[in-house]
């Protein structure tokens, strides 16, 4: 019954990821923005990722031979976490309002992350297997990674301003300043 489950979280696993990565690959092609470009392009290559190592753990739950190595993710970390937030930095000087209407793609992202990250945890409560468990806590920390940059991204759009005081760790001008 147990490996049956596993079977079903992994097709719908496999689904969510498949919508999230064609919401995402939309929304890249109609953002002129840079910045949004570049957001939903790491989201599109992560669920790509998340898609093809899902099927490899997928066929071999099938065959009933999942190892504990299937239960590792990529992380969204090193240089592409660099090179994101440098171009983010980049955009500064010639922040546009221009993916402002994409907010609604945002949120749509937002909401199939966060219906991600509620399934998987149902899923997580209802099992007793040890590897699917860890397999689940990985998934559900890689959507909540998801969730945090499309949040930051719709803050980005929403309040550009704040967005670069809280993200720069800029003070405004003479604020705090010792004399």
């Amino acid at each position: 019954m147990e490996h049956e489950a596993s079977l079903d979280i992994f097709c719908s696993a496999l689904e969510v990821k498949e919508k999230k990565k064609a919401l995402y690959e939309g929304a890249m092609k109609a953002c002129p923005d840079q910045v949004g470009v570049e957001t939903f392009r790491i989201l599109r290559d992560a669920e790509s990722e998340g898609i093809a190592h899902l099927q490899k753990v997928y066929e071999e739950m099938k065959k009933g031979k999942a190892s504990e190595e299937a239960c590792r993710l990529v992380s969204f970390e090193g240089e592409e976490k660099r090179d994101f937030l440098k171009n983010v930095a980049a955009e500064q000087k010639k922040v546009s309002r221009a993916c402002s209407d994409d907010v609604a793609a945002i949120e749509s992202g937002l909401k199939l992350e966060d219906a991600s990250m509620k399934l998987f945890d149902q899923q997580l409560k209802s099992t007793s297997d040890p590897l699917l468990r860890e397999f689940l806590e990985r998934v559900i920390a890689e959507e909540r990674r998801h969730y945090i940059m499309l949040a930051d991204l719709k803050f980005y759009y929403v309040d550009t301003g704040n967005w670069f005081l809280e993200k720069g760790r800029q003070t405004l001008d003479g604020a705090g300043a010792g004399a």
